[in-house]
């Protein structure tokens, strides 16, 4: 009986010890896979406007003219001072039109045109009845804390495209009067103009004074506008490279240092 006891048991044992162990093969975990796409670092943002807003009124129809590369040199830099930018390219406007009837479409007195009658109603009407032109104008000089002016000097004053803008976009009313007293108080303005002369030439015949207080006196203060001192490139047709990329780098130091320019 022992035995028979014991040889069962170990029988059973075998048994069991000859059963197979199922062994469950690994569970295959995929790597995660790899973007295609870059992971791009945050985009820092450049000369951010911080300082307020510059406009610029330009004037020479040629974009290769000396002019041109001198507004371009003054838009670079101003905005890396911290400025933005909007400009008046008159030409490229086709800002020909002088100031008439066109620039309403109301008149006060359709029978008989005075200019300054015309921007005080236009601008009792809450400017609404200046032309589309005008108004647009209106809200870039508006907007700004400083005007450039950029042209070739002729017969010692403006262009006459420019002479047009002033005529038309600086109105009674909203640039000077009683009513437009305020308007552009505590903005400056600054002109930058090319001219064939030499120095000597100007200041022997009083040209440059005469220029700069008919720019200065005649325009922006009787406007409430503070002029700062000009910047003018002498005998630009006859001078080599050389002279013309220095008064270029003047110009880009007056700009980013636009703050400090003196009155």
């Amino acid at each position: 009986n022992q035995r028979s006891y014991m040889g069962g048991k170990n029988s059973k044992a075998k048994k069991e010890s000859q059963k197979k162990v199922e062994i469950k093969p690994a569970v295959k975990t995929e790597k995660p896979k790899e973007s295609k796409v870059p992971v791009q670092p945050p985009k820092v943002q450049e000369n951010i406007p911080t300082k307020g807003n510059a406009f610029i009124v330009f004037a020479s129809s040629e974009p290769n003219s000396f002019c041109s590369s001198m507004k371009n040199t003054i838009v670079d830099s101003i905005k890396k001072a911290g400025y933005a930018v909007e400009i008046s390219d008159l030409y490229e406007m086709k800002f020909f039109g002088c100031l008439d009837k066109s620039d309403f479409t109301k008149l006060e007195d359709p029978d008989y045109f005075k200019p300054q009658a015309e921007q005080t109603a236009a601008n009792r009407r809450n400017f609404l009845t200046y032309s589309a032109e005008v108004k647009k104008e209106h809200e870039k000089v508006k907007a700004c804390d400083i005007m450039i002016f950029v042209f070739p000097l002729y017969w010692w004053g403006f262009p006459g495209i420019m002479k047009n803008w002033i005529d038309r976009i600086l109105s009674m009313g909203f640039a000077y009067g009683a009513q437009g007293a305020a308007t552009l108080k505590g903005k400056k303005a600054m002109i930058l103009y090319s001219t064939g002369g030499t120095k000597n030439d100007h200041e022997a015949s009083g040209m440059e004074v005469a220029a700069h207080k008919m720019m200065h006196q005649g325009v922006f203060a009787f406007c409430g506008i503070t002029p700062l001192k000009p910047f003018v490139a002498y005998h630009v047709p006859w001078v080599d490279d050389a002279v013309r990329k220095k008064y270029l780098e003047e110009v880009a130091q007056i700009m980013l240092n636009i703050d400090k320019r003196e009155e």
